[in-house]
């Protein structure tokens, strides 16, 4: 991953809360963008949609007369990140791979000079909120089944996609599957503005009182307010997005992963470098969707310590192999030598083993086999447990590649079924009529 910038070690802005991190304006940073500015006489800024670790807005391609999402990354990273020449390189290879219609598209990339140094633009197409917004928008914090079963296929499938072509992507988590919005290069810059409101800025303010300029903008904006609950979407079409992280293994092969702890594979905890990346990658799918599938994660803890995932891991998974079990320094403060639970649980949020079977069934879809949202007379819960186990398996080599995991019963029979009815029925109406996007 390339370095991010190096703001001063004290503040020199006043904070504002919901907009980006105003410290990263400094030389090397962030690029001063305000509505209005042009890059190659193309792209005319309308405001920004979602501010993660880069200035990401949404501009109206006048040539192309599309929506368009340059992402501007910073000057220090630029130079060494491989971002660019894995999306290139994705939108070149196996035009007929059905994963690589959930890879963002790479429309264009540049790069200029500006205040705060050279910065590299890639230009994409502009994406909804995040599964974990939109879980989070929700009334249950889930999707409806046949939806959450669509959505793990797509996400099985552009990972397929990335995988095939030797890339890994490096940091898989809810914040990076962005939901695509229906019918948007239809709306008007009028039209925009009155369904998601006008930009709303924010005056940036030095706490010396000097001007921010050139290195920042005497403004920023508050991100657009989308809204697309969860719960309310009868369908759903995902984007995996964020290629900061992504390499090509054969370039990389023991990698460093910026994956957050909660989506870490075990060998992370332990003994890294990691030298299987894939298997990694594979790993942090099956954290991903059984949280896809489900209204909360399958590693739940008070806290996000090292120890505490670890904890859960075994107590969903079981005991982890040998050297890993003796290298834990701190096992004693949670399991005894036979593997049972020591008797003080301060530091554990499960004070009883709950293993993974056990965990489908508190997903969140009813614990009553009668009730249940899951084909359980038919195996979907049975066939799901053996797909989610085969990806958390403790050894990095005993994971299977996503080709297998498409072949697995639960995808074949549930989720791959659950994409192509998808399919047909936005055939059928022509458009994404079953999502409703508005303004929160």
């Amino acid at each position: 991953m390339a370095d991010s910038p190096c703001p001063p070690m004290e503040d020199t802005y006043h904070p504002e809360p919901d907009v980006e991190y105003l410290e990263n304006y400094v030389p090397g940073g962030y690029h001063p963008t305000l509505i209005g500015d042009t890059f190659c006489s193309s792209f005319r800024s309308l405001g920004l949609v979602d501010i993660q670790q880069f200035n990401n807005l949404v501009r109206r391609d006048q040539q192309r007369q599309r929506y368009v999402s340059p992402k501007i990354l910073t000057a220090r990273e630029w130079p060494v990140s491989y971002e660019g020449k894995v999306l290139q390189y994705l939108m070149k290879n196996d035009l007929t791979h059905a994963g690589k219609q959930f890879i963002p598209p790479l429309l264009d990339q540049f790069s200029f000079h500006g205040p705060n140094g050279h910065h590299q633009c890639l230009v994409g197409e502009p994406a909804g909120v995040s599964i974990a917004k939109s879980k989070k928008d929700s009334e249950n914090f889930m999707f409806p089944a046949d939806a959450a079963r669509s959505t793990a296929a797509q996400i099985l499938l552009g990972l397929s996609y990335l995988h095939a072509n030797g890339i890994c992507h490096g940091d898989l988590h809810l914040r990076n599957f962005l939901l695509r919005i229906p019918n948007f290069d239809g709306l008007s810059t009028a039209e925009l503005y009155k369904r998601f409101g006008k930009p709303c800025e924010v005056p940036i303010r030095r706490l010396d009182g000097k001007t921010g300029e050139p290195h920042a903008p005497p403004h920023t904006i508050f991100p657009m307010a989308l809204n697309m609950p969860a719960n309310e979407l009868d369908r759903s079409e995902i984007i995996i997005s964020d290629y900061g992280t992504s390499f090509f293994v054969s370039h990389v092969p023991s990698p460093t992963l910026y994956t957050p702890a909660l989506y870490s594979p075990p060998k992370d905890f332990f003994d890294g470098p990691i030298n299987q990346p894939t298997a990694a990658d594979i790993w942090t799918l099956g954290v991903n969707l059984y949280e896809v599938l489900g209204e909360r994660p399958v590693f739940e803890t008070f806290s996000w310590d090292r120890d505490d995932i670890v904890g859960e891991m075994i107590n969903t998974l079981g005991r982890p192999p040998v050297r890993w079990w003796n290298s834990w320094v701190n096992r004693p403060e949670f399991f005894k030598e036979d593997g049972s639970w020591v008797a003080d649980f301060s530091r554990i949020s499960t004070p009883v083993f709950r293993r993974l079977h056990q965990r489908l069934w508190n997903i969140g879809r009813s614990e009553a086999e009668k009730t249940c949202e899951w084909d359980v007379a038919g195996g979907e819960l049975r066939a799901l447990e053996d797909f989610l186990r085969a990806m958390m398996t403790f050894e990095p080599v005993e994971r299977p590649t996503p080709d297998p995991l498409l072949r697995s019963e639960y995808m074949v029979r549930w989720a791959l079924a659950a994409w192509e009815r998808q399919k047909r029925q936005k055939s059928a109406h022509h458009a994404n009529d079953g999502i409703r996007v508005s303004a929160s």
